[in-house]
């Protein structure tokens, strides 16, 4: 009976000290009331597939504080946490992603800010958060300006458009150091395929995903959707001095439609990769416009190819800036593919035989390169 009653206490403290491993606690404060006495969520999401998120805890916010708990089964994954479910929060409810791993995570909600340390991973991915920490400013900033053109320089004598390029730099490093260090883990992984959302503000380059798979081990690159990817970077991409490649599109009306239909013919075609959203690619419409009344008659053509997912925003943004040349929408993202496309506004400049002979030109340097091919 004693023998039997010893190996019981074995196992149970076998078990006590995997959960111990594996445990974690996420401890919160914010350093405004607005939230006291609400409910703040744990959540996570079991899948890039998955259609809704798993609460992991939950509790309510006391003396703007707030603690909970969790264990993992495995490999670090991410974690989201919002006040009220995160379908549908609390009103200018804050939410950030954080890595639940084994430790205690804190958690600090300022008024615009969130960081977020203590254990080792979670240290990591703040350099990610304090960079969009950044970027949130900066739009906050300019919505109050109310036009790009508005902004003041920066301390650093940056004018709008420079400080976006720059953010947009430090944001994609910071997410890359992050995806690279963590491939092997879900949390790595998550923030890897969100990454190539067509409206994210981060996309990485061929390169990129490219280093970031040689740093993957072999499980990880066995995976499906690793191995697919894989081979489509591996792929070459139509450069300068290539013909263009056709590909599948759907026009206004929602045909489907060959881009090759709309490049034959011409003398010189513009490509033109844009969104309703992307303000660099509203904010050079002029140019092609003034390009486009310019030169149609003696030939040239443009395909706008609009990678927004919202159709109605895509035919507005059409209309209520004055595009009046081909539009084309790349509802499958083949485009993107094929052409590479990890920013936008992205142009791609054909001759009369289709052959790319330029890309991302713009103003004055895109108009004197149609000149010179229309000669």
């Amino acid at each position: 009976m004693k023998k039997i009653t010893f190996i019981f206490l074995l196992l149970a403290t076998v078990m006590i000290s995997c959960q111990d491993k594996n445990a974690f606690t996420v401890e919160g404060n914010f350093t405004e009331n607005t939230f006291e006495g609400k409910t703040i969520y744990l959540q996570k999401i079991d899948s890039m597939e998955a259609q809704s998120f798993t609460v992991i805890d939950s509790c309510v916010i006391k003396n703007n504080k707030f603690k909970m708990k969790g264990a993992l089964n495995g490999e670090a994954i991410m974690g989201f946490l919002s006040v009220g479910h995160i379908e549908a929060p609390e009103e200018e409810s804050p939410m950030t992603t954080i890595v639940l791993e084994p430790g205690t995570i804190k958690v600090k909600f300022e008024k615009k800010d969130v960081t977020v340390e203590g254990t080792p991973k979670n240290n990591e991915f703040n350099k990610v958060l304090v960079t969009m920490n950044k970027v949130g400013t900066f739009f906050e900033e300019l919505e109050k300006a109310g036009n790009i053109n508005n902004m003041p320089l920066n301390a650093e004598g940056l004018d709008a458009k420079a400080q976006v390029e720059k953010l947009q730099e430090e944001l994609l490093k910071a997410n890359f150091d992050f995806v690279k260090a963590n491939i092997n883990n879900k949390a790595g992984q998550f923030l890897f395929f969100s990454s190539f959302t067509p409206s994210s503000f981060v996309q990485f380059s061929k390169e990129q995903v490219q280093e970031i798979i040689a740093a993957a081990d072999s499980t990880v690159r066995n995976m499906p959707n690793i191995m697919t990817l894989e081979k489509e970077v591996n792929r070459v991409v139509p450069e300068v001095g290539l013909p263009f490649e056709d590909v599948q599109l759907v026009d206004m009306e929602g045909s489907r439609v060959a881009l090759s239909k709309y490049v034959e013919g011409n003398k010189c075609t513009l490509i033109d990769f844009w969104a309703s959203w992307c303000r660099p690619c509203i904010e050079e419409m002029p140019n092609l416009i003034k390009a486009y009344n310019t030169y149609k008659s003696k030939g040239f053509e443009i395909v706008g190819i609009s990678v927004d997912d919202d159709r109605q925003a895509w035919h507005n943004a059409v209309s209520t800036h004055k595009m009046s040349w081909i539009q084309l929408g790349d509802d499958t993202r083949s485009a993107s593919a094929i052409y590479a496309v990890n920013a936008i506004p992205h142009t791609i400049l054909l001759d009369k035989d289709g052959v790319i002979v330029a890309k991302n030109l713009r103003g004055k340097e895109l108009e004197d390169k149609i000149a010179e091919i229309l000669k």
